[in-house]
């Protein structure tokens, strides 16, 4: 089977497989893909362009299950670490609302995973995936959406920037990530359509979709949490943002701001020295070290201020060893982290759930690779409603009108995808 994709791949190309794979993970309870769009976030590009996990031979919901599957089971699992599983790992707690209900994580044993490597090699990971069974079916009724909600006005954002800006005073936290929510209802939505005109709209190197039953988790996301090879683990913290520009000139001046900017420098070394912090807990002494510092990477909506963290794993130490003193994702929280996460939850009024938690995969011999959940539709096909949000590190030089355009920046490709 491995040569009649192959083969598939050659004659049609990678778009063309990419559509057929999309609209096959669709038709499961439980699927997966994750798709690099042939870019890198930074210096470390991952492993494989291309991967899709199909049906499940066992599902775990809820963080004790999961720590024991991981002991037991030598196996593949595809999933999503939801933000809350930091109470798992600290004396924290999430009391606010949901806007869509979501399992604390969710992880899955596919039956068959398929992947396409760097130069466009297909490897059979598991399973005999029969390509003749693949139908590719676009949707053919246009999404009806409701108008936008959010219960954060322009006005209240504003607020609550000052709000941040007198706990960054009193000492609390220096940097904090403030998230504000949007959602809709639908009579009519396509998810897998919708994540195949976002990522036309938006290509991004940590791109993903998930299925699990009801919920479906569309994702543009450009940042890399962690991925583990073999004692190596990587993270790559996105802290600074600006727009594209309208030429070549203009993009050339907008990089330049961004480089000599020092609020995102100031915002991204804050996160690069406490992803080192925790990278320190489970790495060798002296093995933790910036391989690069304010990378700028220029997407199709935007350009990015990335850099990357090296460290060698003590030996000993398991997957879930990492996650607890690593996870969430510091550019998602602010720092210092546990005060930052506590005032994230008095500030803001909704559940964050997947947003902003971790969501790739686990090999069988325990290397992992995992994006951050952002720049994501989260769509709850029982409910009919569709959740997104958007947010920014919050220093004490950060603009409350700057911040709130960062806002509408950041969610610039889903609205225009939406609207569409």
């Amino acid at each position: 089977m491995r040569s009649k994709i192959q083969n598939y791949l050659n004659t049609n190309g990678l778009d063309a497989f990419k559509q057929l794979a999309y609209h096959q993970v669709s038709t499961y309870e439980h699927s997966c893909i994750l798709d690099s769009c042939q870019l890198n976030t930074g210096v470390y590009g991952g492993k494989y362009e291309f991967l899709v996990a199909l049906d499940s031979e066992k599902v775990v919901k809820s963080y004790q299950d999961f720590a024991q599957a991981l002991d037991t089971n030598q196996d593949w699992f595809f999933g999503i670490l939801g933000y809350d599983i930091k109470n798992e790992f600290e004396s924290l707690e999430s009391t606010n609302n949901e806007i869509i209900s979501t399992p604390e994580l969710l992880f899955f044993i596919p039956k068959t995973i398929v992947a396409i490597d760097k130069h466009l090699q297909v490897h059979i990971l598991k399973g005999n995936p029969n390509l003749d069974s693949w139908n590719l079916k676009p949707s053919s009724k246009p999404s009806i959406l409701s108008k936008t909600f959010s219960p954060i006005s322009h006005f209240d954002y504003l607020k609550k920037i000052e709000e941040i800006h007198e706990l960054i005073k009193a000492g609390d936290v220096y940097e904090l990530n403030y998230c504000v929510p949007f959602s809709h209802t639908f009579t009519s939505f396509c998810p897998v359509e919708f994540q195949l005109k976002l990522l036309k709209k938006s290509p991004v190197p940590m791109a993903a979709y998930l299925k699990a039953e009801h919920l479906h988790l569309c994702g543009a996301s450009m940042e890399r949490y962690m991925t583990k090879t073999g004692y190596k683990l990587w993270s790559q913290p996105i802290k600074g943002t600006i727009k594209k520009g309208g030429s070549p000139e203009e993009d050339a001046a907008l990089i330049k701001e961004l480089e000599s900017s020092e609020k995102d420098i100031a915002e991204n070394v804050m996160i690069v020295d406490l992803v080192r912090n925790d990278f320190a807990k489970v790495c060798k002494v002296g093995s933790v070290v910036a391989q690069e510092l304010f990378g700028i990477y220029s997407y199709l909506q935007v350009h990015q201020m990335i850099s990357t963290v090296k460290g060698i794993l003590r030996e000993n130490l398991n997957t879930l060893d990492v996650l607890k003193a690593t996870f969430p994702m510091g550019s998602m929280t602010g720092a210092p982290k546990i005060a930052a996460m506590q005032h994230i939850e008095e500030l803001e009024d909704f559940k964050r759930g997947w947003y902003s938690g971790a969501l790739g995969y686990i090999t069988p011999e325990g290397d992992f690779d995992f994006n951050v959940v952002i720049r994501s539709v989260l769509c709850d096909s029982d409910m009919k409603t569709l959740n997104y949000n958007a947010g920014g590190a919050i220093t004490i030089d950060s603009i409350p009108e700057k911040e709130w355009n960062e806002v509408q920046l950041k969610t610039k490709a889903i609205t225009e995808v939406l609207s569409n």
